[in-house]
């Protein structure tokens, strides 16, 4: 088992954890732990958020980024933790930014 998944399989063990989805750059899931229907759904709205209050928060500071984000419901919280790096390429000496989403969807305490 690679370290993901074990990290994933440890985050998941977590009481009232309903599962944990990883979305690629471009807002895709990668892995997931969920029903597959409701990581697509969760997934695509997550990503957008995101790629919003990132944006948000690098046009108030260039040197910032966003981190972490916390979405509080009335039934559910959403943990998300956004990670971006650069990969520079070889053959050519590109750099391009690479990034990953990692989203976690929890019962509150007293839902079911």
């Amino acid at each position: 088992m690679s370290d993901i998944e074990e990290s994933l399989k440890r985050i998941t063990s977590h009481n009232g954890v309903m599962g944990v989805a990883v979305l690629d750059d471009a807002g895709k899931l990668a892995r997931y732990s969920l029903p597959q229907e409701l990581a697509e759904k969760y997934g695509e709205q997550i990503f957008m958020l995101q790629s919003i209050a990132r944006t948000a928060v690098r046009d108030v500071d260039p040197q910032n980024d966003l981190t972490y984000m916390r979405i509080d419901t009335k039934r559910f919280e959403i943990l998300v933790a956004p990670f971006w790096g650069e990969i520079k390429y070889q053959m050519s000496g590109a750099v391009k930014e690479k990034g990953y989403t990692l989203f976690v969807l929890q019962r509150k305490p007293g839902q079911t």
